[in-house]
């Protein structure tokens, strides 16, 4: 689990990183923000670089409070607190992480972030956001207007893109989900 510890990529995330500059070229990108942990910030440079844009860091962009299970392995987190992250995992809205966040803190916290971004870009304009698999999930589950408890059941990869487009910068009547976890780009 890899919640806020700011551990930056590794050899095989920088070479991620390389191929999403790559997905990114030839299309013109409005802005780039980031959330403020080093791994999305290493991963936004060279796309922000190339497209001559400057990272915007959102507080409200960062990853789940993972509290106590930060750093830990999923089979070690089983093994020693099944019942607990069985229950996280069927109800991550109300189920709050031993010393961290529930779901519906991390929801509100990132959809505010996302408000200030599509506030400050109406209309037309593309903007790169790079989040982490919990803030992402969340969005699409806005976005679609899922229930949270569901958010389990999309994948995210690292590196990989999703896209939602919003029209008049409304969140989230207006939102309408384009792409999914793509990971073509990383092959």
């Amino acid at each position: 689990m890899l919640g806020r510890l700011d551990i930056g990529l590794n050899e095989r995330g920088r070479e991620q990183a390389r191929r999403v500059v790559e997905f990114f070229r030839g299309l013109k990108l409005d802005a780039v923000y980031s959330s403020p942990l080093r791994r999305c910030l290493e991963t936004a440079a060279p796309v922000a670089e190339d497209h001559g844009l400057s990272i915007q860091v959102l507080e409200g962009l960062m990853e789940v409070d993972m509290g106590e299970w930060d750093g830990r392995t999923f089979d070690e987190l089983f093994r020693e607190e099944g019942e607990m992250v069985g229950k996280w995992m069927r109800n991550p809205s109300s189920v709050a992480i031993p010393g961290g966040e529930d779901f519906g803190t991390v929801r509100d916290r990132v959809m505010s972030a996302v408000r200030e971004i599509t506030s400050r870009h109406p209309g037309d304009q593309r903007v790169l956001v790079v989040t982490h698999g919990g803030p992402i999930r969340g969005i699409l589950c806005e976005a679609l207007g899922m229930e949270l408890d569901g958010m389990f059941r999309i994948q995210i990869d690292l590196a990989s893109i999703s896209a939602v487009k919003y029209f008049d910068g409304g969140i989230p009547e207006t939102a309408m989900v384009t792409l999914v976890n793509e990971t073509y780009h990383l092959r």
